[in-house]
């Protein structure tokens, strides 16, 4: 065979043979995703996250109607854990508030409007922002997605992989004792969630970059009604987190005034 003939047909075979290890490199499964993904998250140092969350809830008795939508914008360094959040919180017929909150490590102070800064706890924040929210910020907590796995379905999508979960009303129990942990009242928080609870939609997506395996966002759309003998209580709840500037945000640093809270 001409010298010149082999080079070329030996480089053919290489090229093909690394372009078979780079498509077998792919996740296979959603399982796959969530693991490589889990993995890549070790590495994460900052992150910004943007999140919008909207709640409304009805009951019939007391024949009553309440909603909120909550808009957060943070920066967060992760060891040590330092967190710069910024929410708007709005509660139709009540106003809107603007809150500041500062996290370092095991403390956290806020700053609603123009008010003083002052000490916050955790189950406070979270009771303040909604059932669900917690588990997406500052970074999303993969333990509460993982007992659904074997329901996943994966797509690909620009960027990335996204995988879907929809629940049904076990599963969704699941989920909800699974958030509890961030309540106060997780006991109450189960029983008013749960009951006898008819799924109308308990829709899941996350979503992955397809190089770095950071999570870059994540969806959440429910409309659950928990049955209680004659009475019940209906939920609507949506959200969408997305994470960007991955290892790569501004220093995160406290205001003068939350840092004398936090010595």
């Amino acid at each position: 065979m001409n010298k010149r003939i082999f080079v070329l047909f030996l480089a053919v075979i290489l090229f093909t043979m690394a372009g078979c290890g780079k498509t077998s490199s792919a996740p296979s499964s959603p399982q796959d995703v969530l693991d490589k993904a889990e993995e890549a998250m070790k590495e994460l140092k900052s992150v910004h996250s943007s999140i919008v969350y909207d709640e409304s809830i009805v009951t019939s008795d007391p024949v009553k109607r309440t909603s909120k939508n909550v808009q957060i914008q943070s920066n967060v360094e992760l060891d040590p854990l330092q967190v710069s959040e910024e929410a708007l919180y709005k509660i139709p017929k009540q106003g809107r508030q603007q809150l500041h909150i500062f996290q370092q490590q095991d403390q956290m102070v806020i700053k609603v409007d123009e008010e003083p800064w002052r000490q916050l706890t955790e189950e406070q924040r979270n009771g303040s922002f909604g059932v669900f929210l917690p588990f997406a910020t500052p970074v999303m907590d993969f333990d509460l997605i993982k007992p659904f796995m074997e329901t996943a379905e994966m797509e690909k999508v620009d960027y990335g992989y996204a995988l879907h979960f929809s629940l049904s009303p076990a599963q969704y129990r699941q989920l909800v004792k699974n958030v509890s942990v961030y309540s106060h009242e997780p006991e109450r928080l189960i029983h008013t969630h749960t009951g006898f609870p008819v799924v109308d939609k308990m829709d899941i997506e996350l979503r992955v970059n397809e190089k770095t395996f950071f999570v870059t966002g994540i969806k959440l759309s429910a409309q659950v009604t928990s049955y209680f003998e004659r009475d019940y209580i209906r939920y609507k709840q949506k959200m969408d987190a997305t994470y960007s500037y991955f290892n790569d945000i501004d220093p995160v640093t406290a205001p003068a005034e939350a840092a004398t809270l936090l010595q």
